[in-house]
């Protein structure tokens, strides 16, 4: 079957000669877009090659372990050990800086005066549910409660911050608000 519409002069020879039910095969060149992408995968399979795989390549177990140490550097220096930190604060700078960390964080749960709510107890009243003592209230803090709705503050929280909110919770104790939720736990004397 002859191409009468075919300009061989203007556009080169680009059909083959292979002809099969009347189809013709042509040599076309791929467009700009193909060849570039397949141009880009070229390069990016090559760079993946040599930054993973070969002796000596950053590997993800290397990643995840420079990682774990910045992790450990922010929160388990030896300089933010729990026994540094399990000293109560009394001044009032330390109890305002405890504040602001409890009205972020602590206040959905146990109100905005430590008066408690449906999901978490009073913190006014001498009735504690895991003791009531600055280094029970810090690890409660830190380390959260199984099977409650109090979470592990430890992973978010500094020491540090995590003192001044357990040093602003010693503060409260005593003032018995207005509307306090109705005491749990076991009486706590100092």
């Amino acid at each position: 079957m002859e191409n009468n519409n075919f300009d061989e002069n203007k556009y080169g020879k680009i059909l083959e000669g292979h002809e099969n039910d009347g189809i013709q095969e042509l040599d076309n060149r791929m467009p700009f877009w193909l060849t570039f992408i397949f141009i880009i995968t070229f390069v990016f399979s090559v760079a993946y090659l040599v930054l993973y795989t070969l002796p000596g390549a950053t590997t993800q177990e290397d990643e995840f372990a420079k990682e774990s140490a910045a992790y450990d550097t922010k929160y388990k220096s030896t300089n933010n050990s729990t026994e540094n930190f399990l000293v109560l604060l009394n001044d009032q700078a330390s109890i305002n800086s405890g504040k602001d960390i409890y009205t972020k964080s602590c206040i959905a749960c146990h109100g905005a005066l430590g008066e408690g709510n449906a999901v978490g107890p009073n913190l006014t009243d001498n009735y504690w549910i895991n003791g009531g003592s600055f280094e029970s209230i810090y690890n409660v803090i830190k380390n959260g409660k199984n099977n409650t709705a109090m979470m592990a503050w430890g992973t978010q929280m500094s020491p540090k911050d995590i003192q001044l909110v357990s040093s602003f919770i010693e503060s409260l104790k005593g003032t018995n608000p207005a509307n306090a939720k109705e005491a749990q736990g076991e009486l706590y004397q100092e």
